[in-house]
């Protein structure tokens, strides 16, 4: 199963609701992942064993799996765009 990681700079409030927003889109287009949430400041190597990864805020890693940049969701406009890149990601 693929996953993804949601990296956000942000409230633990703004990374729940992109975890779900992201989440609930993915079941509706029947795509199977999983969906997780964690600080962008504690993202470590070992985290980085994702499908993708959906940053909020200025990640501080690198890494060769396709980062997306998830400021839709604090803005509320263009979330369903950024879930679409998500799943062309995958």
């Amino acid at each position: 199963m693929k996953t993804i990681l949601v990296a956000a700079g942000t409230s633990d409030n703004k990374r729940n609701f992109a975890v779900t927003f992201i989440q609930n889109y993915l079941n509706e287009q029947d795509v199977e992942a999983a969906v997780t949430g964690k600080s962008i400041y504690k993202v470590s190597e070992l985290d980085l064993e994702v499908s993708a990864i959906v940053v909020i805020g200025q990640p501080n890693f690198q890494t060769d799996v396709p980062v997306i940049d998830g400021t839709a969701f604090i803005t509320k406009f263009g979330m369903e765009t950024c879930c679409e890149q998500i799943i062309n990601a995958l």
